[in-house]
């Protein structure tokens, strides 16, 4: 297993610490913008038919979604710097042998190494889609 270097953590977790505030921002600003976002500011204040009503409620949603991918990601970051607390960052979770960390670099909440990523999106591509 390859030891990241103390040089290769601090960058990596810079760039965590980063995208961590960046995420932060964007949901405080999405949160404060769905509390002053009524039905009647996506519909004008003309009455609406069943399609702008339902026009509003995807608008909706999609913010709904978009915070909900955001506070996953906040959560990965979380765990990352967990691990790099614990000394366990650029460690893959399913065989134990090191992320490189070119990899890290680009993907810092890289939970597995690139074999045992693929090995795994294999075995859940699938998922979620019903078959005969």
């Amino acid at each position: 297993m390859t030891q990241l270097t103390t040089n290769e953590l601090r960058k990596i977790e810079e760039k965590l610490r980063d995208r961590q505030m960046t995420l932060l921002e964007q949901v405080r600003n999405e949160l404060d913008q769905r509390e002053d976002q009524h039905l009647t500011d996506l519909l004008g204040h003309e009455p609406g038919d069943s399609g702008d009503i339902s026009l509003a409620d995807s608008l909706s949603d999609l913010n709904i979604a978009r915070v909900d991918r955001q506070i996953h990601e906040l959560r990965d970051i979380e765990t990352a710097l967990g691990r790099i607390r614990n000394g366990s960052l650029g460690q893959c979770i399913d065989c134990g042998e090191g992320i490189e960390y070119q990899r890290l670099l680009a993907y810092p909440t890289a939970k597995r190494c690139l074999n045992c990523q693929q090995k795994h999106e294999q075995g859940y591509a699938q998922e979620g889609h019903p078959s005969l």
